[in-house]
């Protein structure tokens, strides 16, 4: 039976539940990618892994520092290199972009638009905890952007979040990954990729130090290298 675990902290304290299964985690932005790789993994091998949310990445790192068991991470590279889990491998599995979204009604044909005094508000995701955040924040900076739009950036926790306030109207523009954009386009007014101006963005299969011998962690690899397992990258925004 598929167990879903989500972190709980209350109070300051971590509730992390011990695994009996083989644990692997993600950021919400790809959530559902990892999701359906577990799911053709058990219709692969008829092993069920044990799937771990618990928000941004940082946050799925932290969790891990309190015990969370898990062994494979899915997000970028940069991002995990960065932080103070030990991870005994990285393997690829694509590329992917930033992309600037906004709301129906408005039409934005480049990042200056969101200058424009029609556009009162511009969403991003946890510029420390979210890979989306930090390359938000990064392109911002460096396209002189920051400056001009500081009243009218919000932060977020998650691409999702920022997502589902466009949707409804409440944000006029944000940044999100390709994965929602490809999922729930047609509830937006538009979107486009913001091709440079950050860290590119690695997406890998990180194994935590102490679990690279464990049969299933390398079987699981294995079946990520496999042309199934790259359908369902490209079906959420990453690029070989």
């Amino acid at each position: 039976m598929k167990r879903w675990i989500l972190a709980l902290v209350m109070l300051g304290l971590s509730v992390v539940p011990a695994l009996a299964e083989t644990a692997v985690t993600t950021g919400m932005g790809y959530k559902k990618m990892l999701s359906e790789l577990c799911a053709l993994y058990k219709q692969e091998s008829g092993k069920q892994l044990t799937e771990v949310y618990s928000g941004t990445i940082g946050q799925s790192l932290a969790q891990y520092k309190a015990g969370s068991g898990v062994s494979v991470f899915v997000s970028d590279r940069q991002t995990l290199e960065d932080s103070d889990v030990s991870f005994a491998s990285f393997q690829p599995l694509g590329t992917a972009v930033l992309v600037l979204a906004w709301k129906k009604g408005l039409n934005v044909e480049s990042p200056q638009d969101l200058q424009n005094p029609k556009i009162q508000s511009i969403g991003y995701p946890d510029k420390k905890g979210a890979i989306y955040g930090k390359a938000a924040e990064r392109f911002l900076t460096q396209s002189g952007l920051r400056g001009p739009l500081k009243d009218k950036l919000r932060m977020f926790s998650t691409v999702p979040q920022v997502f589902s306030y466009l949707t409804t109207g409440e944000l006029d523009a944000g940044f999100v990954n390709t994965a929602v954009v490809k999922a729930q386009g047609k509830s937006i007014g538009g979107s486009m990729d913001i091709q440079s101006g950050y860290d590119p963005i690695e997406m890998v299969a990180a194994v935590v130090k102490g679990a690279e011998k464990d049969p299933e962690v390398e079987a699981f690899l294995t079946f990520l290298q496999s042309d199934k397992a790259r359908s369902v990258y490209a079906k959420h925004g990453l690029r070989p």
